[in-house]
């Protein structure tokens, strides 16, 4: 009987077939070093590149590995609810499949669950991103600290942890428009925010335009 893992991975992925390979195989690579059961849960988002077909792949590689297939493109935050819905793990993590967040800094997400913090948020040291991208997300992040009530410094950065009890919450709330970080840190108690690695894109391009962040 496979045991029910402590970690959950969601990485939601659309049009990623050049980052997929190194970013599935640093994955395994961290995951087994923390000797803890886990799961990776792909969520192709509508990719129209050989994205399912790697992950197929991924999932004959190693059993760990799970895919849900969108039939088009419904967006990040649609995503990662129906990741949230089937991940089993007591830690849920959340991360981007460009590689500028580094799975290496997964270890320091489970290291704070474990702690007993419901959210562990992360901010990006030495940002790599241009100031086209940087604006819009100041702008967010201003926002939503002042309609929630908790003062982040990044709210946009998807590498994020949350613990069961969270995620379990947010599904029962799985509203199209929701913002993810928002709603967790409304359900939270306790909540730590936490500096990562942050690396520039080498493979790909960004899904996320200007209009995208300020409409969001």
């Amino acid at each position: 009987m496979e045991d029910k893992p402590l970690i959950s991975v969601l990485i939601p992925v659309l049009n990623e077939q050049e980052s997929l390979p190194e970013l599935q195989q640093r994955l395994h690579n961290t995951l087994e070093d923390i000797k803890k059961p886990y799961e990776i849960i792909y969520i192709n988002d509508g990719s129209t590149d050989m994205t399912q077909h790697l992950l197929e792949d991924f999932r004959k590689q190693n059993d760990k590995v799970k895919i849900i297939e969108f039939n088009r493109n419904y967006g990040q935050h649609m995503a990662l609810f129906a990741g949230f819905e089937r991940a089993k793990g007591e830690i849920v993590i959340t991360i981007d499949a460009d590689l500028q967040n580094p799975p290496e800094e997964i270890p320091k997400l489970v290291e704070k669950s474990e702690e007993g913090y419901e959210v562990v948020g992360t901010y990006r040291k030495k940002r790599k991103d241009s100031i086209f991208r940087k604006i819009p997300s100041y702008i967010v992040n201003r926002i939503t600290a002042k309609l929630v009530g908790v003062k982040l410094r990044d709210y946009g950065c998807m590498l994020r942890a949350y613990r069961r009890n969270i995620v379990d919450y947010m599904n029962m709330c799985p509203e199209s428009s929701s913002f993810i970080p928002a709603l967790a840190n409304t359900f939270a108690k306790k909540i730590v925010e936490i500096e990562v690695a942050h690396e520039e894109r080498k493979k790909g391009t960004s899904k996320y335009s200007v209009f995208r962040l300020l409409r969001l």
